[in-house]
């Protein structure tokens, strides 16, 4: 430990000699990846509850799994067990909120269950956007909520400000004595790119909070590597890409060898992206982009000799798309295509069958538009799509249609007003129709319906914004009614596998309605000398609700709070954030009450810039308190603690 800090003194010391200058990654993104298709958006973050999630926010949220990362911003939750976890977006969850890999598809089986993680490094992450609106509908039924996007371009859809280009990125925390690095390098050779990414990440069992205990069976393991090949003139490009990912983790659990499983998700993803300048009278630009993503993963119980289960996951994705001129003097542009999408997946073994083996296969066509009027501007968007799954012994087919709104109004001068409304439909998934087995890692018996209808969300959204500088108000409100919502509900009886008892879940049908307000913005309170300093401040209420009797939805997640105080120059960026996650009374049937937690962190962030040598030096302390806490949506919470204090120290370097 002393040597550790020797070495992180020397590097302090030689960041203050020299000049900073902010780089956040090699990879050049778009400011807006997905809205790209038809538009940058300048505002992008004052519509809808759109986020984008980058720079040193994300540099010191890097988790394991992608909900960790999000889950304090606002109308983003969590859904996980130990080291696993999924994005929550307005307390919907899995088949609703489409999880992408650089607006392309990938897969997993992280929908089907919280003990599974997203399958990519959050590691090589460079950017998340989190869309909500007309701009989901490129997308599929599955983007119900919204769209994660994982941005990390292994394709050059910019082209690069620099021909050559290296960064390295090390990292180590206390909690686990967690070791990670990541190491990108670009070449440019004329209008040819050549991108190379590859990481790794190691950690023992993480530090419970207000003991010296530690989480039994948390350990983890993750390494992966890309590389992409891009053509790109400035006016059109193509390019191909391949990563792979293999990992290994623990999943925490009670005492038990059927509690105790362990994981090991492999990953292949193979995308291919295309967009060629056509400037004729009528259309702009052809695009066309295709994936096959392959996913699989073993679940072993006890000493690792005892193999239970198979999971897979295959995807095979096109879409293609033409992006028009304008039609009408108030349409701005727009874009229709078409989306052609098959899942392949399933569980294979003798103990469990929870997700029977089901090919899933959607046609889809579709259309955004842009309107630009007097005194607002209009954005809509129109799916229609044909999905159809199959298994052995059944076949269902569904239609399901969707139709997104909206409107913008600048009232004053960095005054915005915006509101949506959306009425769209989903598919019931694999696990939703034609489970009929156990699921060990959540202790759960789960039983499919397959007479289950397509859910109907009519969702109606309004906001303000204000930007002007370093502050900012954001304040949202939504009403969310589903018609035949698609809901996992325990019935109080258990059913027992190999001498345990597992909680009976069954899927079924109702109406349900979701309610929330959502409240961000930050505040420049001073300057002293070059510091500026800012405070901040989040609330996030949700509530949900079974129509018929006004009680509580299963599985919502907790509402929450922060605020903060940051002090920043042109070299440093220092904050301090106090996080309240509520107590969770208001509960779905058979679930168990959840107390209330908090936690205080701190990071602090050097910039510097030497010759051709820059990058950051990062120090982060999480759950400064060390407080206890428990995730509400954790199938086995009363026996999974979440971290307790971590220290953490990051240098990333570019040339």
């Amino acid at each position: 430990m002393i040597k550790n800090l020797f070495i992180l003194s020397v590097i302090i010391m030689f960041s203050y000699a020299v000049e900073a200058e902010k780089l956040e990654s090699i990879f050049i993104a778009p400011d807006v990846f997905v809205t790209s298709k038809i538009k940058p958006t300048k505002d992008f973050e004052s519509e809808r509850g759109n986020i984008m999630f980058e720079g040193h926010e994300i540099e010191k949220k890097r988790k394991y799994s992608i909900g960790d990362m999000l889950k304090d911003l606002p109308g983003i939750s969590s859904k996980g067990l130990g080291n696993a976890s999924r994005p929550i977006i307005r307390g919907m969850t899995n088949s609703r909120v489409k999880i992408l890999q650089n607006s392309s598809g990938t897969t997993d089986v992280s929908e089907f269950g919280e003990d599974h993680i997203v399958g990519y490094d959050p590691m090589l992450i460079d950017k998340i956007e989190i869309i909500k609106g007309p701009g989901t509908l490129l997308y599929g039924n599955n983007g119900f909520a919204g769209v994660v996007n994982i941005i990390n371009p292994l394709i050059a859809i910019d082209k690069p400000l620099s021909e050559e280009n290296v960064e390295a990125n090390f990292g180590y925390a206390t909690s686990g004595g967690e070791l990670k690095g990541s190491l990108k390098a670009s070449q440019s050779i004329e209008n040819f790119i050549v991108r190379l990414a590859g990481s790794g990440l190691s950690s023992g069992p993480y530090d419970l909070a207000n003991t010296s205990d530690k989480q039994p069976n948390s350990s983890k393991f993750m390494a992966s590597g890309g590389v992409g090949l891009t053509y790109n003139d400035g006016e059109n490009y193509f390019g191909f890409s391949f990563d792979k990912l293999e990992a290994v983790y623990g999943n925490p659990g009670p005492e038990g060898e059927e509690n105790m499983t362990s994981l090991n998700p492999t990953k292949n993803t193979v995308n291919f992206q295309s967009s060629f300048s056509l400037n004729n009278a009528y259309f702009s630009k052809f695009n066309l982009q295709g994936a096959v993503s392959e996913y699989n993963h073993s679940e072993r119980t006890g000493d690792g000799n005892n193999h239970n289960i198979n999971f897979f996951s295959d995807l095979y994705e096109i879409k293609t798309s033409l992006n028009h001129n304008s039609i009408i003097d108030v349409n701005s542009e727009g874009l229709i295509g078409f989306h052609f999408q098959n899942f392949d997946q399933g569980a294979l073994g003798q103990e469990e069958s929870h997700l029977v083996h089901t090919r899933t296969s959607s046609f889809a066509l579709f259309a955004l538009e842009s309107f630009n009027f007097d005194f607002f501007d209009l954005d809509v968007g129109g799916r229609l799509e044909s999905v159809n799954l199959k298994n052995t012994s059944m076949e269902k087919g569904f239609f399901p249609g969707a139709f997104s709104s909206t409107i913008k109004r600048e009232i004053l001068t960095n005054n915005n007003l915006f509101g949506g409304f959306d009425f769209t439909q989903r598919a019931p998934n694999a696990v939703e129709l034609f489970a009929n087995g156990p699921h060990h890692a959540q202790e759960q018996f789960e039983v499919g319906d397959s007479n289950m209808d397509v859910e109907t969300s009519y969702n109606f959204s309004l906001g303000y914004s204000y930007n002007d500088g370093l502050d900012t108000l954001k304040i949202e409100t939504y009403y969310n009614y589903i018609d035949d919502f698609i809901a996992a509900d325990r019935d109080g009886n258990t059913t027992e596998v190999e001498g345990e008892d597992m909680n009976n879940v069954n899927f079924t049908q109702y109406n349900a309605f979701f309610t929330g307000l959502e409240v961000s913005g930050q505040y420049a309170l001073a300057k002293i000398n070059d510091f500026d300093i800012i405070s901040n401040v989040m609330i996030d209420f949700l509530k949900g609700y079974r129509n018929s009797n006004d009680k509580a939805l299963s599985g919502i997640p907790q509402t929450k709070m922060n605020f903060g105080i940051k002090a920043m120059d042109e070299n440093w960026d220092a904050n301090l954030n106090y996080y309240h996650y509520f107590d969770k009374d208001f509960i779905g049937p058979f679930q168990t009450r959840t107390g209330g937690h908090s936690r205080l962190d701190f990071d602090l962030t050097r910039d510097f810039n030497y010759s051709d040598l820059s990058g950051h030096l990062m120090f982060t302390a999480s759950n400064l308190l060390d407080v206890v806490g428990r995730n509400h949506l954790e199938a086995k919470k009363a026996n999974v603690q979440l971290p307790g204090r971590s220290f953490m120290f990051m240098l990333k370097l570019f040339y």
